[in-house]
């Protein structure tokens, strides 16, 4: 099996919460307009449309770049204030619910798991952080490989990562955008909602573990 990971294995915990924390680090107060919670809950889609090539997850200095530059130009947040919600960024990453417990059955069952990710940052410390990083065999991440999602060739790489044909895999993400790429490799897509900036994990969670027994 194929995971994305922003939005389907992990998500920010509070947007509000991570916000206040990066205000207080740079000793910021709220202002009475405050327009950054807004677009930072929406930071990667934002980013998306304004740089739809998708060439800031190929490159680490890019991809800070456009985070910082989606966050100062499409509301009222400082430059510094921007630096550190950027910097803060992985340790706001919690395991979405149904995560750990979907990835133990997979794990039990001996079914082989990678995460592809469309990302300039490695995402292997927060996924043994969260404890998830044992149950996954292989970590395909685009600004490493030099491919991004819906490129084709991003999921046959990580099927031949795994040792899978990629036709035997079934890939599980958030995006239509960029996911949903993986048909055009053969590879069956189950494309989540994501309500209230939580994926809608669990449900699959639930089904594919009583389906593995």
């Amino acid at each position: 099996m194929l995971f994305d990971f922003h939005d389907t294995l992990v998500h920010a915990d509070s947007v509000a919460g991570w916000l206040a924390d990066a205000r207080h680090a740079v000793g910021e107060r709220r202002p009475s307009e405050d327009t950054v919670g807004l677009v930072l809950a929406e930071i990667w889609s934002r980013a998306s449309t304004r740089y739809p090539d998708i060439c800031w997850d190929l490159d680490p200095v890019q991809h800070r770049a456009a985070f910082l530059e989606v966050l100062t130009q499409e509301s009222d947040c400082s430059h510094e204030l921007a630096t550190e919600l950027y910097a803060s960024m992985p340790a706001r990453w919690v395991a979405t619910d149904g995560a750990a417990t979907l990835l133990a059955a997979l794990a039990a069952a001996g079914t082989r798991v990678g995460v592809v990710s469309n990302i300039a940052l490695d995402i292997r410390p927060c996924l043994e952080r969260l404890g998830l990083l044992e149950f996954v065999d292989a970590v395909v991440l685009s600004f490493e490989v030099g491919l991004v999602k819906p490129d084709a060739r991003i999921f046959e790489l990580a099927a031949h990562s795994l040792g899978v044909p990629v036709t035997e895999c079934l890939m599980v993400g958030d995006s239509p955008a960029t996911d949903a790429g993986a048909v055009a490799a053969g590879v069956p897509t189950l494309i989540l909602p994501v309500v209230d900036g939580r994926p809608r994990l669990a449900t699959v969670s639930r089904a594919l573990a009583c389906a593995l027994g």
